[in-house]
C-alpha cells in the first residue's frame, strides 16, 4: 500500500483527496475535502490485498461510539478498486506531535488535565465492551478549532471485543499486542488483555510526558523477543517510587491500582480522575496549543456514560456495589496514597 497513488475522489465525488498526511505498513492517512458540507475530512486507505486488513473492523468499532465524547465523527466507510477507505472528521496534532513542541515534556499540572479526559475516552470505548490493546501517545490527538484543546482517541485496528453477553475468559501464552514501550506488565507475560491492561499503558504515558523518557527505552537487544524480555524486567523490577520520585503521589498511586486491577474487575474511572482533578484545576499550563491563544482554556468537562445500547452490563460488577471487597479496596487505596505523599513530602524536603 505505501508508495501507491489513491483515486482524485471517492464515495460518487463526494470526497477530493488531496495529500498524505501519515504512512504505516499497510495503510496511509491523507488530508481531504468533503465537497458536501466544504469542509476538511481525514482519509484512511487500506489495500484489500493486506495481510491482516484492519480497516473494516476499526470503522465498525468507531461507528459503535459515534457521538460520544473524545471520539471523531465517521463519514464514510466503503470499498472502490483494490482498496479501503474510512473517511473520517480532520483531526489536529497527536500528543507526542505536542511534546515535541515541548521539548518532549510536560509538567505534572498539564498531564494532569490530559489524564482526565484520556480516561474519559478509555471509559467511553470500554463502555461499548471494547479494548484498545495500543495505547501510546500518538493514538490520541487534539481537535481543530473549536475543539483545539479536546483530546480525540484514534486508532482501533486492535482493539478487541472483551465483553459481549459476559466477559472473555483469561487466556495465555499469548504474542504482545500494541506497543512495547507503553504496554502492561501481563500484556508482555502473554495474559489476554482487558480494561486494566488499557489502563496501566496510560500510565506509563503519563509517565513518559512528564520525564520525556522511560528507563526502559533504547534497550539494544539481537532479537525483538529478548528486546521484550528486557522491558518488561525493568517494569517489574523498577519500584514506582523510583520511577515517579518527585512527581505528584497521584501518579503512583494511580499506577499502583492499575497494576492491581482483577482481570475482569470494574475499574473506578472517577475516583481516577478524582486523582488528577485537583491537580490540574487553576494552574498555568504548558501545553503548546494553549499558549499559542496566549489564555488558559479549560478543557471540556466529563460527559456521563449513560448505559449503551445493546450492550449488557457485566454481571460481576454489580456484584461489586456494596461488598466487602470494595470496602477493602478503598482502605488499601487510602493507605497507598497517605504513603505516596509521605515519599513525595520527603523528597521535596531533601530538595
Amino acid at each position: 500500500m505505501p508508495g501507491a497513488k489513491p483515486p482524485a475522489s471517492i464515495a460518487d465525488g463526494r470526497f477530493e483527496i488531496t495529500e498524505r498526511l501519515a504512512s504505516g505498513c499497510f495503510s496511509e492517512v491523507y488530508r481531504g475535502n468533503d465537497t458536501a458540507a466544504g469542509t476538511g475530512v481525514a482519509v484512511k486507505c487500506e489495500s484489500c490485498e493486506a495481510n491482516a486488513p484492519q480497516l473494516k473492523h476499526e470503522a465498525e468499532v468507531l461507528q459503535k461510539l459515534q457521538g460520544l465524547q473524545g471520539f471523531a465523527n465517521l463519514y464514510h466507510f466503503g470499498v472502490e478498486g483494490p482498496y479501503s477507505f474510512l473517511v473520517m472528521e480532520l483531526l489536529g496534532l497527536s500528543l507526542e506531535d505536542q511534546l515535541q513542541r515541548t521539548h518532549g515534556k510536560f509538567q505534572p499540572e498539564t498531564v494532569a488535565r490530559i489524564a482526565e479526559q484520556t480516561l474519559d475516552c478509555l471509559e467511553h470505548l470500554h463502555s461499548k465492551g471494547v479494548v484498545l490493546r495500543d495505547v501510546k501517545p500518538e493514538n490520541f490527538m487534539c481537535g481543530v478549532g473549536e475543539k483545539t484543546h479536546h483530546i480525540y482517541l484514534i486508532d482501533f485496528g486492535l482493539c478487541k471485543q472483551y465483553f459481549g453477553t459476559c466477559h472473555v475468559q483469561m487466556r495465555q501464552k499469548l504474542s504482545l499486542t500494541g506497543t512495547a514501550r507503553y504496554a502492561s506488565i501481563n500484556a508482555h507475560r502473554g495474559l489476554e488483555q482487558s480494561r486494566r491492561d488499557d489502563l496501566e499503558a496510560l500510565g506509563y504515558i503519563f509517565t513518559f510526558m512528564m520525564r520525556g523518557s522511560l528507563p526502559w527505552m533504547g534497550i539494544e537487544a539481537k532479537t525483538k523477543q529478548e528486546k521484550y524480555r528486557q522491558i518488561v524486567e525493568q517494569k517489574e523490577t523498577i519500584p514506582l517510587g523510583m520511577l515517579l520520585c518527585g512527581y505528584p503521589p497521584a501518579f503512583e498511586t494511580y499506577l499502583v491500582y492499575c497494576r492491581n486491577l482483577g482481570f475482569k474487575e470494574l475499574p473506578d474511572y472517577a475516583m481516577l480522575r478524582g486523582l488528577f482533578k485537583t491537580l490540574g484545576k487553576g494552574t498555568t499550563s504548558d501545553l503548546p496549543w494553549i499558549k499559542e491563544e496566549q489564555e488558559l482554556l479549560e478543557f471540556p468537562q466529563h460527559q456521563a456514560i449513560s448505559q449503551p445500547d445493546g450492550f449488557v452490563r457485566p454481571a460481576e460488577l454489580a456484584k461489586q456495589k456494596g461488598s466487602h471487597r470494595q470496602f477493602l479496596a478503598g482502605c488499601a487505596m487510602f493507605g497507598i496514597l497517605a504513603l505516596a505523599v509521605i515519599r513525595w513530602r520527603n523528597h521535596r524536603q531533601i530538595r
